[in-house]
């Protein structure tokens, strides 16, 4: 059988033309040959043709993407009749991967068909997408696509110059694992209520599967806590790399899931580790949790933070006199398992009156779309890294214990990517910590708040 070294883009133009140029981008720049409807814009060939030869001789994977308009147009839906023929020879059930923009009815053709969410961030929903083309075997071998889609992307984007810069990410990388995701069961003889009740006091993280749960730690340190009233039978064992890569076929974890369920491991362990630390939670969107610095401090001294390649410093805690308000800077993680396995960092600022109640959610709500509205990204950028610092006590990791014995280990600081080319934006204006009144614009209803900014010189 020959190979098929292609992705083909599906999708309702022109209303998702914005995402399948920035998907595209991002999958060229990868090595894959990707194939969409938008590269008619180079124009002088009948792209109808190619498109639809494309579809039926060199697709590896179909990438539908999926909201209620892409699945009720006729054009999409044609092309996934092809898309399902050809899965059909090929005998690939996965050759047809649904892209979950926003919710919508799923055509009867892909109803089986298991989608990667892209409607809560594009980037988490590409290192998913990346991980599965990865376990699929679908072939990387062509960077020359990149350049079609760079000019597609430069042709409204701002100027660059010919000048490296040093981009500070958001990613954590994981440099230690534990040793192995474990498997246990309950005894058929005990009452599940009661066995709920303690797998939500359990010291370590684990999470409900079946009967039981999946954990990092062992039966000594369960045991321990579960005690005789509640015994176990460890049913599975895999070291840690297999069940990321494989599942445990034996109980039918599918390696989609497994990765899945190790990030819901790894986030419970990060949320053990940040209350220990003392640090409390407000729940966001989605029930998803930030985690902030209570203060019954008046002043709010900047945090420094020096690791290699980056030091400087920064408040993350301030007050506004004029607003009656503190606003506290804090964190949300997500664990990625792709391209590498890291800890991904998200900004949150969380307001309270005294320095410990958080304010009632719609005003939470309010304040953060206007408060920082000037907040520029260098400032955000050293807010997390000023937070980081504080939670690895300066140094250059951070543990995160997963049983008495062992522990997820990352580095504290970011990863940093060296681009060749910079973005040439206007002045840039660095804002100061914590505006005085006299900085603040006296507002109307429904006005946007605006912090004033000034130069960020040391005190």
């Amino acid at each position: 059988m020959s190979v098929r070294p292609a992705l083909f883009i599906s999708h309702a133009a022109p209303e998702d033309n914005r995402f399948v140029l920035w998907l595209g981008a991002k999958l060229a720049a990868l090595g894959y040959e990707v194939w969409a409807d938008v590269l008619r814009l180079r124009g002088g060939d009948d792209w109808q043709r190619k498109l639809e030869d494309a579809l039926r001789v060199r697709a590896a994977k179909v990438l539908f993407v999926a909201n209620p308009v892409a699945a009720g147009k006729q054009g999409v839906r044609n092309e996934i009749q092809i898309a399902s023929d050809v899965a059909a020879k090929l005998g690939d059930r996965e050759f047809i991967i649904p892209l979950r923009l926003a919710p919508f009815e799923a055509p009867f053709l892909i109803a089986h068909a298991q989608y990667i969410d892209f409607a809560k961030s594009w980037s988490s929903g590409l290192a998913e997408l990346v991980g599965a083309l990865d376990a699929h075997g679908v072939p990387r071998a062509n960077p020359g696509e990149a350049a079609i889609w760079r000019d597609l992307q430069l042709a409204h984007a701002k100027p660059l110059a010919s000048e490296h810069e040093t981009l500070v990410s958001n990613w954590l990388e994981m440099t230690t694992l534990p040793a192995a995701v474990r498997v246990f069961d309950f005894k058929a003889s005990i009452s599940l209520g009661v066995a709920k009740t303690a797998m939500d006091s359990c010291p370590w993280p684990i999470i409900p599967f079946r009967r039981g749960f999946i954990t990092f730690a062992t039966i000594d340190d369960l045991a321990a806590h579960f005690g005789l009233d509640l015994p176990l039978d460890q049913i599975a064992e895999t070291p840690t790399q297999d069940f990321i890569a494989n599942g445990v076929p034996a109980q039918e974890i599918a390696f989609w899931d497994a990765r899945r369920r190790f990030s819901d491991l790894v986030r419970r362990a990060c949320e053990a580790r940040f209350r220990a630390a003392g640090l409390s939670a407000l729940a966001f969107a989605n029930d998803r949790l930030a985690w902030w610095q209570p203060t019954s401090e008046e002043a709010s001294p900047r945090i420094r933070f020096a690791w290699p390649g980056l030091s400087g410093q920064r408040q993350i805690q301030g007050v506004s006199v004029k607003r009656n308000v503190r606003w506290h800077y804090g964190i949300s993680v997500q664990a990625r398992t792709a391209p590498i396995q890291h800890l991904r960092i998200m900004g949150r600022l969380v307001f309270t009156g005294d320095g410990e109640q958080p304010l009632d959610a719609a005003r939470n709500q309010r304040l953060r779309r206007s408060f920082a509205k000037s907040w520029r990204n260098a400032r955000w950028r050293d807010m997390m890294l000023a937070f980081l610092w504080r939670l690895a006590e300066g140094k250059d990791t951070i543990t995160i214990p997963v049983s008495s014995t062992e522990a997820l280990v990352v580095r504290a600081a970011p990863l940093l990517f060296d681009a060749p080319v910079r973005v040439v934006e206007g002045a840039i204006i660095a804002d100061e910590d914590d505006p005085s009144d006299d900085d603040e614009p006296e507002l109307r209803d429904g006005a946007e708040e605006l912090d004033s900014v000034a130069d960020d010189e040391d005190e």
